[in-house]
């Protein structure tokens, strides 16, 4: 083997045991006491491929009838306890489950679940839990007080309570709920479409970390707190990023499905100190988001300013 030949050989050899130390520092290591939050889907409420849509977008998935993504929901597991907590009941909640707890089936480890609000792609999902897909036993269901007064009284949705499915629970805003001795959730109620119910985000807090989640408000400066000082009283800040910018819509009235571009929402963030910035996940990205493509420029610039991009999957301790 000539001189330059041994050179390649041990650089690629090198190469390849530091990308092998890179990926196993950057694994997880889970302990039997952890909590730890769970990106279970990112897509807003139509979901990926999208009804409809006969754009490049949405073509491939089409094609591709083994990929998918799902619409925006997060899980929480407490190993300590062996307890599990889904936020939102989306149309993927089969596979969202299997991700959270290993089972498609609730009853098994599932110990509640939390809603925002009642727009299609957060609790449409309840429909599984009926007596003509899984009929479930009790499943705890945790509303604000007009959405489950909303449950209570409507069908489809009161039938499950009729039969057992799924048990009510009330919650209220700014009001901690004690899940288990080391971990909380605290609704924060938002503005939004509030046509069925109130729209609350969640503060989840752990043992040594917290959490926003905000997957769905109209405009942060119509909301009567700061999201910027949110920001840095938590860990991790997942936060609506439905729409890239104004003109990613052309056939639709913005003023009917308002939320903040994320070009408004890195304006409004852009004197945070980059340990603050590096917290927030943009989530629930509408089909036509170009974040949702690595390659897109766009992708490409709200990393390079030190915000992240949710992604399905990924784990984070709290």
């Amino acid at each position: 083997m000539t001189p330059i030949k041994y050179i390649k050989f041990y650089s690629t050899l090198l190469l390849s045991i530091l990308l092998i130390g890179c990926n196993k520092s950057q694994k997880i290591e889970v302990k039997s006491n952890d909590i730890y939050l769970k990106i279970l889907g990112t897509i807003q409420d139509g979901g990926i491929p999208h009804m409809g849509c006969n754009k490049q977008c949405c073509k491939n998935y089409f094609l591709d009838q083994t990929r998918r993504i799902g619409v925006s929901s997060i899980g929480i597991t407490n190993l300590k306890y062996d307890t599990n907590y889904l936020i939102d009941a989306t149309p993927d909640v089969n596979f969202q489950l299997e991700s959270l707890i290993g089972s498609a089936n609730p009853s098994e480890k599932l110990n509640g679940i939390f809603l925002t609000h009642a727009h299609m792609g957060h609790y449409a999902g309840l429909l599984n839990f009926g007596r003509e897909s899984l009929n479930s036993v009790n499943i705890p269901l945790y509303l604000m007080p007009k959405f489950h007064d909303f449950i209570l009284n409507n069908g489809p949705w009161n039938q499950l309570v009729i039969l057992k499915n799924i048990n009510l629970f009330e919650i209220n805003a700014d009001k901690e709920l004690i899940l288990d001795d080391n971990l909380s959730i605290t609704p924060v109620q938002v503005p939004h479409r509030d046509e069925y119910s109130e729209t609350v985000g969640f503060i989840i807090k752990g043992k040594s970390k917290k959490a926003l989640y905000i997957p769905d408000i109209d405009k942060w400066e119509k909301w009567n707190v700061s999201i910027v000082e949110s920001i840095k009283n938590v860990d991790y800040a997942f936060l609506d990023g439905t729409f890239y910018d104004q003109k990613e819509i052309n056939n639709r009235d913005m003023s009917e499905i308002p939320h903040p571009f994320v070009i408004e929402s890195m304006k409004l963030f852009d004197d945070l100190e980059i340990k603050h910035k590096n917290k927030i996940y943009f989530i629930h990205l509408n089909h036509t988001n170009p974040l949702l493509n690595s390659n897109s420029k766009e992708y490409k610039y709200v990393v390079s300013n030190g915000y992240n991009v949710a992604k399905e999957g990924l784990e984070l301790k709290l």
